[in-house]
């Protein structure tokens, strides 16, 4: 088999290639982990926006299908933050109006 990156023949049963360290795909090894998304790792990036993006940066690599999902979630949860202060800010501003006249 040839590596898809370099083009150098390595071994059918490799994971990686030992010329420039890409993956092959080749997961008859068994060592890859496993790239089932979790909502509750969602779920927690959404209410607590650093743990998504740690756990991103952590995923993005190895796990790519979580990572999406996990930032997917933690941007839903910034706009939502977003979008409850901004309400605040102007349901504020216009009970201080309101209680000026």
């Amino acid at each position: 088999m040839f590596c898809k990156n370099c083009g150098k023949e390595i071994d059918d049963k490799a994971a990686i290639c030992i010329h420039c360290g890409v993956a092959t795909g080749n997961s008859s090894i068994g060592n890859e982990p496993v790239d089932n998304p979790s909502h509750v790792a969602g779920i927690a990036s959404c209410c607590f926006p650093i743990v998504g993006l740690i756990l991103y940066f952590m995923w993005k690599d190895q796990k790519p299908n979580s990572a999406k999902l996990v930032c997917k979630w933690m941007i839903g949860g910034i706009v939502a933050w977003v979008i409850v202060y901004g309400l605040c800010f102007v349901l504020g501003i216009a009970g201080t109006l309101a209680s000026n006249y």
